[in-house]
């Protein structure tokens, strides 16, 4: 009763910090000095501080990280960014929420993609089960850093998950045909057509399959006309002068089942559908 007690105390405590604090940070701008956080107890400690009332006390100092890092006065207001999520999630490793936040302050605020990584793949090892954590890390190597091989490992791991959406395996798919691997990306979204259960899902892997087959077929013909001019001194009338010269076996279609667009006086051929995912 007394352990109890006492830490109602505490948190009372916390609520009264937190509201002088909130009204002091919109005054004072305090945090000039680098030092400000250095008192800050550790999360384990911090923990056993709580007197039980650990998710109570991550919340409370989660509500209060938003608040701070949302005072754009504070000029040097991350220097101590991670520490405090560290913190937080140390107290509470099962709550999510600190973690994608967390992330996303230290990604789109801060500006620090590796500490974002890192902070998600903490929440990761702590939620085995939870699939979201690399999903946001794939996000952010594939939208700020560009490794496209890392964010496929990522949302390689996402997609393990039994509880992950089917959306993931179309964004693995997607980074392999992005690193230029367009064989295998092929393969991956060919699978996801066969199975897929919704009209989303399906229309997104045909035109991923247009594409990639596009990209295939086309430098070959290509090659195939220039190729003819050759050994013909002349470019061929149509792609079926190709195959009936003996160069192909047979003239490839576009995953529909169309004819590719061949322009006599160039020489060139196109596919009738183009996507532009990749820039050049």
């Amino acid at each position: 009763m007394h352990a109890r007690l006492l830490g109602l105390l505490v948190l009372a405590a916390l609520l009264l910090a937190s509201g002088m604090q909130e009204r002091y940070d919109s005054t004072v701008n305090y945090f000039g000095e680098r030092n400000a956080f250095v008192s800050l107890p550790s999360g384990k400690t911090l923990k056993a501080l709580s007197f039980g009332y650990h998710n109570l006390a991550a919340d409370l100092l989660f509500i209060w990280s938003i608040q701070f890092y949302s005072s754009y006065n504070l000029t040097n207001r991350f220097d101590f960014l991670e520490r405090v999520y560290d913190a937080i999630t140390d107290i509470s490793p099962q709550y999510k929420d600190p973690y994608i936040i967390g992330a996303l302050i230290m990604a789109h605020e801060a500006k620090d993609v590796p500490m974002a990584l890192r902070l998600l793949d903490k929440g990761s090892r702590r939620n085995p089960r939870e699939w979201i954590f690399d999903h946001e890390a794939g996000y952010y190597c594939y939208k700020y850093l560009k490794d496209y091989a890392k964010a496929e490992e990522y949302y390689g791991r996402a997609a393990a998950n039994p509880d992950a959406p089917v959306f993931i395996r179309r964004m693995k798919a997607h980074l392999v045909y992005l690193r230029d691997d367009p064989r295998v990306a092929y393969q991956m979204w060919l699978d996801i057509y066969r199975n897929a259960e919704d009209i989303l899902t399906r229309d997104s892997a045909r035109n991923h399959l247009y594409q990639i087959k596009a990209e295939i077929d086309l430098p070959q013909l290509q090659a195939k006309v220039m190729a003819f001019r050759v050994k013909f001194r002349r470019l061929p009338a149509s792609l079926a002068e190709i195959a009936a010269a003996g160069l192909v076996r047979e003239i490839p279609r576009d995953f529909s089942g169309n004819e590719y667009i061949y322009d006599a006086q160039s020489g060139k051929v196109t596919a009738q559908r183009i996507f532009r995912w990749k820039k050049r």
